[in-house]
């Protein structure tokens, strides 16, 4: 793919965390040498009941450990499309990119957390066309970030002759991760924009496979190289020599995911350190270059 060197980076997300306990783990994470880290963007909690449980802002969050960890690349996984127009969006983005001196990633995504969007009367969109938004979103983006002025007619956002600077600190921009598996539209926008497609593995390899092969159809439609998008897995990871201890974990987030063992298991990078090896290699076997 776009690179052959194989980086491991860890979301540590950010409910019912304080900005010291934050800032604490990334200080750590940073001393373990992984390369990238991320955050999450909700404003009310995931996978729990407790709707009142804090959630600290992911971009404001990632402003501020720019300047705790000096090292590591920093992203959120995935920026929710329906929370911010584009403009603000490249602007934060360029911004954090500067003060953290070229180490900005825009991991961004069509949103997906319907109670977020009712509670705060935000606008959510029936699927198709929270992609067509989050197509009009990453053209503009990009243009804004590469062009003197930029000029976008859309169906959610009309921009004309629209000067933009700073410019970021990495060229033509920071990276582009899009996330996301749906197979007509979402990869659609992966293979037209993505230069990394993340997918946040809720199936077997085999499932991993046939977003693969998609993906590369869409490429061959719009006449793009499938090898100039990045490949980043965004799995769980459950790694001991303790059969028992891999079975706790597997029912805690069974439980959590409203999935049964079995499927936790599949969608999971499970069992000891050898077979987590093999599990790994597999994957890079098919191109992956990222795993968090």
């Amino acid at each position: 793919m776009v690179n052959s060197t194989i980086s491991f980076g860890l979301q540590s997300g950010q409910q019912d965390s304080t900005w010291v306990d934050i800032r604490d783990l990334w200080l750590e994470l940073e001393e373990m040498n992984f390369d990238h880290l991320w955050v999450y963007d909700h404003y009310l909690p995931t996978g729990i009941k407790d709707m009142d449980v804090p959630v600290l802002d992911s971009w404001s969050l990632l402003a501020a450990l720019s300047q705790v960890v000096k090292k590591t690349k920093l992203g959120t996984l995935w920026t929710s499309n329906t929370f911010r127009h584009p403009v603000a969006l490249a602007k934060m983005t360029t911004t954090l990119d500067h003060i953290s001196n070229g180490r900005a990633i825009l991991g961004i995504g069509a949103g997906s957390h319907e109670l977020e969007h009712s509670a705060y009367d935000l606008p959510f969109l029936i699927p198709k066309g929270r992609i067509e938004r989050l197509n009009e979103t990453v053209q503009i983006i990009k243009e804004l970030l590469s062009n003197k002025r930029t000029t976008v007619s859309g169906k959610h956002f009309n921009i004309d002759n629209t000067p933009f600077e700073p410019k970021a600190a990495q060229k033509p921009h920071p990276p582009i991760l899009i996330g996301g598996g749906g197979e007509k539209h979402t990869l659609h926008v992966v293979a037209k924009h993505a230069d990394d497609w993340n997918w946040n593995l809720n199936g077997t390899i085999n499932d991993y496979k046939r977003e693969l092969t998609i993906i590369n159809q869409h490429c061959e439609t719009l006449s793009r190289d499938p090898k100039e998008i990045k490949l980043s897995l965004n799995v769980d990871f459950l790694v001991d020599t303790d059969d028992n201890r891999i079975e706790t974990a597997l029912r805690i987030n069974a439980n959590v995911m409203k999935k049964s063992i079995d499927e936790v298991r599949s969608s999971s990078i499970v069992e000891s350190p050898e077979v987590v090896r093999s599990k790994i290699q597999s994957y890079v076997d098919l191109g992956v270059t990222s795993f968090i």
